[in-house]
């Protein structure tokens, strides 16, 4: 099973853009994981064309199985 962090943010233009990571470790909290997300708000170090991220919406984990048929 592959396993994926998927973090959503508000953006200045009010529009919603997501990072993914693979292979995020296991144990992650609400709390690591929004306190990296404002570190990535406040640094302004990713460029999106939605504009600046401003806000933390959401972040999950999200597993999938691939299962090979032929």
């Amino acid at each position: 099973m592959a396993k994926k962090l998927s973090m959503s943010f508000a953006t200045s233009l009010g529009g919603k853009t997501s990072l993914t990571l693979d292979e995020p470790i296991d144990g992650l909290t609400e709390t690591a994981v929004r306190g990296v997300m404002e570190t990535i708000i406040s640094s302004n170090v990713f460029d999106s064309s939605k504009g600046d991220l401003t806000e933390v919406k959401a972040a999950k984990v999200v597993t999938t199985m691939t299962e090979t048929l032929i």
